[in-house]
């Protein structure tokens, strides 16, 4: 019964974007901002992550740089981070200003109504206790008026001048209590606006870094499964891959697994032949008797390494990452050690994939005559290259 791996992805792992994204974040840190302004700013990080899309590529790119990348992702997701923190501590600001605002209102609306009812009855007690002429006729023909006039006049001159100042100063202060109650609220609505905002980027941003790790958890699984392969043919090529991949799954050790399916189980029925000495598929082994043939007649006698026996990756997992069926099948290559792929996930273990090989040494360079009449031949009979690896070919190019 023969069984296929699944395509792996060749989406690009843009790890710049969310470096881009966590300098964006801090700079909008650095000053307040409205949500307009915040959108615009969106607008421009997503038009910069575009511009440079294919600068990191989890296939092609080397350790280093992947390395730095998954540094960058969440340093990217740290900055949208730390600017939802601050979106919201500005909305906790606006919104205690706009509560004092509104209590010191309060305050002041009581002490107002106490304060006119206090000069009121300050009035009326200055009014009944006047003691003025007892001649009515010095008041001419409406003493009461006079009364009232002259009342005023003393009361004006007292104690209740005081009390007046005091209740135009509690009107003041309310005013002004009133306006910076309604800017608060004005502020907080913006800001909670801005919350929204810096969660969706937020959110964004957690979604590329799962995406791009995923990408790279699956190079990672990929470049591991090429060691035990190439061990035989170039143990120090094997060496220094995996020397690579430890930093990656170094880097991205503290992160949550990336997951992925497990695409071969163990009682798997593959045929196997043998080609010009490379052990393949018999399903393709026409197809490599026709590219060997075809590049001898261009002067190349290639050799290489094909199939690899999926119970020695089994042996690699069961010894580096541990017993159980999950330890063996499902644990990300980067929580073993050393990383170890997954068994299944090598084009090896089903016969489809070479390790080609020319003078007994595999083919390091894409810059050679040999590589190049391969580029240009194996494709008539259904092997692709995987651009971060010279010498290996397959049916799918995985």
């Amino acid at each position: 019964m023969r069984r296929s791996l699944l395509t792996r992805p060749r989406r690009r792992a843009v790890a710049t974007i969310a470096l881009l994204g966590a300098l964006a974040s801090i700079s909008a840190l650095a000053s307040a901002q409205t949500p307009t302004e915040l959108r615009e700013e969106r607008k421009q990080v997503q038009q910069d992550a575009a511009d440079v899309a294919a600068e990191v590529d989890a296939i092609t790119e080397d350790a280093e740089s992947l390395a730095a990348a998954i540094e960058a992702l969440q340093a990217g997701v740290d900055a949208q981070q730390a600017a939802v923190e601050s979106a919201q501590r500005a909305v906790a600001d606006a919104e205690r200003i706009q509560a004092e605002a509104e209590q010191a209102i309060l305050d002041l609306e009581s002490e107002q109504v106490a304060a006119r009812e206090l000069l009121r009855q300050a009035a009326v007690d200055s009014y009944v206790s006047y003691q003025g002429t007892g001649d009515l006729e010095a008041f001419g023909e409406n003493p009461w008026e006079a009364t009232r006039e002259e009342t005023l006049v003393e009361y004006g001159t007292g104690t209740g001048l005081e009390e007046l100042d005091r209740l135009r100063a509690i009107d003041a202060e309310l005013e002004q209590q009133r306006i910076i109650a309604a800017e608060a609220s004005v502020e907080a609505e913006a800001r909670r606006a801005e919350v929204e905002i810096r969660f969706n980027e937020l959110d964004a941003a957690l979604q590329r870094q799962e995406e791009i790790l995923l990408e790279i958890e699956l190079r990672l699984e990929s470049r591991l499964g090429e060691v035990a392969a190439l061990e035989a043919l170039d143990a120090q090529l094997a060496q220094e891959i995996r020397e690579g991949e430890q930093k990656i799954a170094d880097a991205i050790a503290s992160r949550p697994g990336s997951g992925g399916s497990v695409t071969l189980p163990p009682d798997s029925d593959i045929e196997v032949t043998t080609v010009r000495g490379i052990v393949v598929n018999v399903l393709v082994a026409d197809q490599v008797e026709g590219l060997l043939a075809a590049m001898a007649a261009e002067g190349y006698t290639l050799g290489g390494g094909g199939y690899r026996s999926i119970e020695s990756q089994i042996r690699l997992r069961r010894a580096n990452c541990g017993t159980s069926e999950y330890a063996i099948w499902e644990m990300p290559a980067s929580q073993c050690r050393p990383p170890t792929a997954r068994p299944g996930l090598s084009q090896h273990e089903l016969g489809l994939a070479i390790d080609f090989t020319y003078n007994g040494r595999v083919l390091r360079t894409r810059d050679s005559d040999v590589f190049r009449a391969l580029a240009r031949i194996a494709p008539t009979f259904g092997f692709y290259n995987l651009p971060s690896e010279p010498w290996h070919w397959s049916t799918t190019g995985g």
